[in-house]
């Protein structure tokens, strides 16, 4: 079945009739009450968006429950559903984004490894997809661009999920034959791993990368991740932490769409210089 044929087809793998707002917030909300019972920790985005309505960091922690569930999908009717990456759910997620040269670095994979795992997979209504992995036993952080066009969502990270609504009005959408309760988590391969385990934020990384990044920024979602990984690549190459944050200030209010706070990005920067000291040789 081509791409353009599995992006026709939704959840339980038939193309539907268009559905009004009211039908599509029910759908949403039933399927968050059924992640909610995979133990998947489920929370209320903004409609159309994908911005947290609740205090999500408590969530990292517990799962909520059914009646926290049905209160927010009551209160907020046409909200779409965030799923709460990492050990609390039992998932990492790769964030697959075609426009940024995803599908060629999935291809270079499969030439040097094979192909990944079957495992469930999500189109995101972006023209992107969402490839879920079950969570291995080291704790995984969030990556920004461990390949062109690849991001991974694990601790502390936040995917939407099916069939919330992307800006563009399409579906989020399971592939077919590949929703949870078809097809098991497949555990992340060995290679894949190893890759995400000890080659830090640099792994993938080209020049080209990081010249397209320079200019071209980020929307909302992937700014957090996005000047996190940047700050590593000036902190790896030597820019001293005075100078790196001034520049990465000055790169979210000129790229970032929209820009965060310089609070904000001091807050981020900071915690990525604190890694790294930890991880400096000691000579």
């Amino acid at each position: 079945m081509s791409r353009a044929d599995q992006e026709r087809q939704l959840a339980h793998g038939h193309s539907r009739r268009p559905q009004t707002r009211w039908e599509d917030a029910q759908r949403i909300h039933s399927a968050a009450l059924r992640y909610l019972c995979l133990g998947w920790s489920v929370i209320p985005v903004r409609p159309r968006g994908k911005t947290p309505l609740v205090h999500w960091q408590e969530y990292q922690q517990r799962l909520p429950g059914d009646t926290e569930v049905e209160a927010w999908f009551r209160h907020w009717r046409f909200a779409n559903i965030g799923i709460i990456t990492g050990k609390i759910s039992g998932l990492v997620v790769l964030d697959v984004d075609p426009r940024h040269g995803g599908d060629q670095s999935l291809a270079e994979w499969r030439q040097r490894y094979g192909d990944l795992p079957e495992s469930v997979r999500a189109m995101t209504g972006g023209g992107g997809r969402h490839i879920y992995f079950a969570t291995p036993q080291r704790i995984l952080g969030n990556r920004a661009g461990v390949m062109p066009g690849i991001d991974l969502r694990a601790e502390g990270g936040l995917v939407v999920a099916p069939p919330s609504i992307h800006p563009s009005g399409r579906h989020y959408a399971w592939e077919v034959s590949h929703q949870p309760g078809e097809i098991a988590l497949a555990p992340l391969p060995p290679w894949l791993l190893q890759i995400l385990q000890e080659g830090g934020e640099h792994v993938g990384h080209t020049l080209t990368y990081w010249r397209q990044l320079a200019k071209s920024g980020v929307e909302e979602g992937r700014r957090n991740d996005t000047i996190a990984s940047f700050a590593g690549h000036l902190l790896w190459h030597g820019v001293d932490p005075d100078v790196a944050l001034p520049l990465l200030l000055a790169w979210n209010r000129t790229y970032c769409r929209p820009p965060l706070d310089d609070a904000e990005v001091a807050r981020v920067v900071q915690s990525i210089v604190k890694l790294h000291e930890r991880h400096e040789p000691r000579l």
